[in-house]
C-alpha cells in the first residue's frame, strides 16, 4: 500500500512550552488508560506548576484499580499532605474504607471530603463512583441517591462527571447507545471534555467510525495541546484506515512531552508505510539508542535500509535483529534473505530461508523465497523439491501449482550433469506436469515442457517417449492455423527434435518432413538447412 502524506511538524519547543503536564495524566486517567495517566503523573510529580494534591489523588485511585490498597492509601495521605483543603483524596481514603467494608468511616470521609466544598459537584459524582467500584448491586441506593442530589441542583445539573459516570454504567451493562447519549451529555455541558469526547468516540466507533473521529477532531480543535486529544485522535485515524491524517497527527503527537515511546514506533512504521524511509529510519534509530532492545524499532531499522538499497547496513541490522526475542514475520525472513542474496551472499540467504521455512512450512511467500535462494545458489533440485513438498500439502493446489513444480524440475534437470540424476528429477518432473495436463490437456505450454522433461531425462536424446509427446502436441497445434504464427518457437522447436529423433531412427523421409518444417520458419538456419540437403542426397544415391 502506498500513500503520499503532507506532513506538518510543529515545533517541539513552543508545544512544550504548551503542554498540559500533569493535567494530560489526568485525562488519561478519566478516560481509562490507567498505566499512561499513571506514567505521566509520575514524571510532572515534582513540576513547580503540578498540583500535588491533584495527582496524588489520582495516583492512588490507579493502586486501588491494581487492587493495591496499602500503596493507594499512601498516595492519598501524601496528597491530604500536599494540600489538606483539597477534597479529593479524603473521596480517596473513603473508597478504601468501602472496600474494607466500613461504611460508616467511608461516609465520615465523604462528608469531610463535600464539607470542604459543597458545590463541588465533580467530588459528589467521584463519591457516587466509589460507591460504584466498591460493589454496585449493595450500594445502588446510595448511588441513585446521590446522582439524583446533584440532579437536582441546578449548577449540579449541568456537571459532566455525573454523565460520565452514567456513561460508564451503560457500558457496563453492554449499552453502548445508552452510554453514548450519556457522553454526549457531559460534552453538551462541558464542550472541552476529553473523556466524554474520547469514551463517547470509543463507544460509537464500531456503529459509525467517521462520525466518532469527527468528535475526536472536535476536541483536538477545542484542545490541540492535549496529549490525550492527539494520541486518541491520531488512533482513531489510524484504526479507521485514515492514514495521512493518522501520521500527521502522530506527527504532532510525538512532540509533546507527554508522548509514550511505543506511539513513536507507531508513527516510524507510519512513515515507512508512507514510504518515507529516511524519517522512519531516523526515528526508529533514536529509539534503539535509547532502548537497542526495541523489537518494532529493529525491524524497521532494517525494512527501512533495505528499501534505501543500503545493504550492507541493512545487512547488519538484519543480524542485529534476529538476535531479539520476538514473532518474527515471513516478511522479516525474506528481507534480509532479499539484502543477502544482493550482497551476493546466496549461501547465506538459504540458511536463513531455511530457519524461516522449518517455522512456518506452509508461508507461501518463504517458501518461494527458499526455493530462489537456493537456485540462486545453483541448488537447483532443492529448489524443486522444498516447492514440491509445499504444493504436496496445500490443500487447494491447482494446474498453476503443478506447471510451476515441473518448470523447476525441468530447470534442475537441465543443469544437472549426472545422468542418474537427470533421470530421477525428470521422473519427479513429469510426475507434476502429468497431473496439471489433467485439467488442461491441450495445453500447449504443458505439453511441450512433457517433451523437455523427457528429452532432458534422457541426457538430451530424443526416445519414443519425446516423439509421442510431440507429435501429440503438434496435432494439437495444427487444430488452429494461427498457432503457426502464436506459436512459431514450440512448432520450431518440436520439428527440430523430432527431425533429429527420426534422423537416429534411420527414417529419413520423417527426418526430412519435420527437418523442412522447421526452415519454413527459420530459413536462414544453414546447420539445418544442410542437413535436408544431406538426406535428400542420400535417399537420391
Amino acid at each position: 500500500m502506498k500513500f503520499k502524506f503532507l506532513f506538518a511538524m510543529l515545533v517541539g519547543a513552543a508545544l512544550a512550552a504548551n503542554a498540559n503536564g500533569y493535567k494530560d495524566g489526568i485525562e488519561y486517567y478519566k478516560a481509562d488508560q490507567f498505566e499512561n495517566a499513571k506514567e505521566i503523573l509520575e514524571k510532572n510529580i515534582n513540576n513547580a506548576d503540578t498540583n500535588k494534591a491533584l495527582s496524588y489523588y489520582y495516583l492512588g485511585q490507579i493502586e486501588l484499580r491494581n487492587g493495591d490498597k496499602a500503596a493507594a492509601k499512601a498516595n492519598f495521605d501524601k496528597g491530604v499532605a500536599a494540600d489538606p483543603q483539597n477534597p479529593y483524596n479524603y473521596v480517596g481514603l473513603g473508597a478504601i474504607d468501602l472496600l474494607n467494608g466500613q461504611k460508616k468511616a467511608a461516609e465520615e470521609q465523604f462528608k469531610k471530603a463535600t464539607s470542604l466544598n459543597k458545590k463541588n459537584f465533580e467530588v459528589q459524582a467521584y463519591i457516587a463512583r466509589a460507591y460504584y467500584n466498591a460493589d454496585p448491586v449493595a450500594y445502588a441506593q446510595d448511588i441513585a441517591k446521590i446522582i439524583e442530589k446533584i440532579k437536582k441542583d441546578k449548577e449540579g445539573k449541568t456537571e459532566p462527571a455525573v454523565y460520565i459516570l452514567e456513561g460508564d454504567m451503560e457500558m457496563d451493562n453492554q449499552n453502548p447507545g445508552a452510554a453514548a447519549s450519556k457522553y454526549e451529555t457531559a460534552i453538551y455541558y462541558e464542550g472541552d471534555n476529553p473523556e466524554g469526547y474520547v469514551k463517547y468516540a470509543e463507544a460509537y466507533f464500531h456503529v459509525n467510525p467517521d462520525f466518532a473521529v469527527q468528535k475526536l477532531e472536535e476536541l483536538h480543535a477545542k484542545n490541540p495541546t492535549s496529549a490525550l486529544a492527539q494520541r486518541e485522535l491520531a488512533e482513531k485515524y489510524f484504526s479507521n484506515s485514515q492514514w495521512l491524517k493518522a501520521s500527521d497527527m502522530y506527527g504532532q503527537y510525538i512532540q509533546n512531552p507527554n508522548h509514550f515511546p511505543q506511539d513513536k514506533e507507531r508513527y516510524s512504521f507510519l512513515l515507512f508505510y508512507g514510504e518515507r524511509y529516511p524519517e522512519s529510519l531516523k526515528i526508529a534509530e533514536e529509539i534503539l539508542a535509547q532502548n537497542p532492545n526495541s523489537f518494532l524499532s529493529a525491524r524497521l531499522k532494517m525494512l527501512n535500509l533495505e528499501k534505501l538499497q543500503r545493504f550492507e547496513d541493512a545487512a547488519a541490522a538484519g543480524d542485529a535483529f534476529f538476535k531479539l526475542k520476538g514473532y518474527f514475520t515471513g516478511n522479516d525472513y525474506i528481507t534480509l534473505a532479499n539484502v543477502l542474496g544482493e550482497l551476493q551472499r546466496n549461501g547465506d540467504a538459504v540458511v536463513l530461508m531455511e530457519k524461516a521455512f522449518n517455522n512456518d512450512p506452509s508461508n507461501e511467500a518463504i517458501v518461494t523465497r527458499l526455493s530462489g535462494a537456493y537456485a540462486a545458489a545453483g541448488r537447483n533440485a532443492e529448489a524443486a523439491d522444498v516447492f514440491a513438498k509445499f504444493v504436496d500439502n496445500k490443500a487447494d493446489a491447482n494446474a498453476n501449482d503443478y506447471a510451476a513444480v515441473s518448470g523447476k524440475y525441468l530447470t534442475a534437470v537441465a543443469t544437472n550433469e549426472d545422468p542418474e540424476q537427470k533421470v530421477e528429477l525428470s521422473a519427479k518432473g513429469l510426475k507434476y506436469v502429468d497431473k496439471a495436463l489433467e485439467s488442461a490437456p491441450k495445453n500447449i505450454t504443458l505439453n511441450f515442457r512433457k517433451a523437455q522433461l523427457l528429452f532432458a531425462g534422457n541426457n538430451n536424446v530424443p526416445n519414443d517417449a519425446t516423439a509421442e509427446v510431440l507429435l501429440g502436441l503438434l496435432d494439437i497445434l495444427n487444430e488452429n492455423p494461427d498457432n503457426r504464427t502464436a506459436n512459431a518457437n514450440t512448432y520450431k522447436n518440436a520439428d527440430q527434435i523430432l527431425g533429429i529423433y527420426y534422423l537416429y531412427a534411420g527414417d529419413n523421409d520423417n527426418a526430412i518432413k519435420y527437418l523442412e518444417d522447421y526452415l519454413e520458419f527459420d530459413p536462414t538456419n544453414e546447420g539445418i538447412a544442410g542437413q535436408v540437403e544431406k538426406l535428400k542426397a542420400a535417399q537420391q544415391k
